[in-house]
């Protein structure tokens, strides 16, 4: 043909936009740096929290005793912490810390968390979702915060089909590739049902 109807490479070649059915190493490791930020982002502000309650609970505790008859704050001793050196108290007190002290028990695939719920082989426990609130205020953190804590697994914590893939009930193996999500890179799909 010639003229206005010439056929081009890219009208004869199909889709314009191809994406490749898996993801490449490169792509691999930089999700799972991202994975690993939202983790950290989500450690973050559980600790911050947690030390912006007890540092407040501390400061009324402490106006209490100074109205009564105690020495002026210029002879009270501070205790000042590093925050490069965490006791095992201060870690045992975050989630983050928590896992950061298992981390040499949850080295097996045994530990790996798959989908949505606790670890496998751990029992299902019952009606987490009402006492999210509850647990927020005690701990006093957000709510949100206790969910992703309860529902979603840690990069480390998860399987690496699903770390890669998800689920796709249209697909002919109930999977497809998680880079196939639209805006993938700023959505967070970690949870797939169990048994897929």
């Amino acid at each position: 043909m010639f003229g206005a109807f010439k056929p081009s490479s890219s009208l004869s070649g199909g889709l314009l936009w191809k994406i490749p059915w898996r993801l490449s190493p490169p792509q691999k490791l930089r999700h799972r740096r991202r994975m690993r930020r939202v983790d950290n982002v989500v450690a973050t502000l559980d600790t911050a929290l947690k030390r912006q309650d007890a540092s407040t609970s501390a400061r009324s505790q402490h106006a209490n005793s100074a109205t009564s008859s105690d020495p002026p704050p210029s002879q009270i001793p501070t205790n000042s912490t590093s925050h490069s050196a965490a006791t095992p108290t201060d870690l045992s007190s975050t989630a983050e810390g928590r896992r950061l002290l298992d981390a040499s028990t949850h080295s097996t695939q045994d530990s790996l968390r798959h989908g949505r719920g606790p670890r496998q082989g751990e029992l299902v426990p019952g009606s987490t979702r009402t006492r999210l609130g509850d647990q927020a205020r005690r701990e006093s953190t957000i709510k949100l915060i206790e969910r992703w804590k309860a529902e979603m697994p840690t990069e480390q914590e998860m399987l690496p089909r699903d770390k890669y893939t998800m689920f796709d009930r249209k697909v002919k193996g109930y999977r497809k590739g998680v880079h196939k999500l639209p805006k993938w890179t700023r959505v967070s799909q970690r949870l797939n049902p169990p048994g897929f």
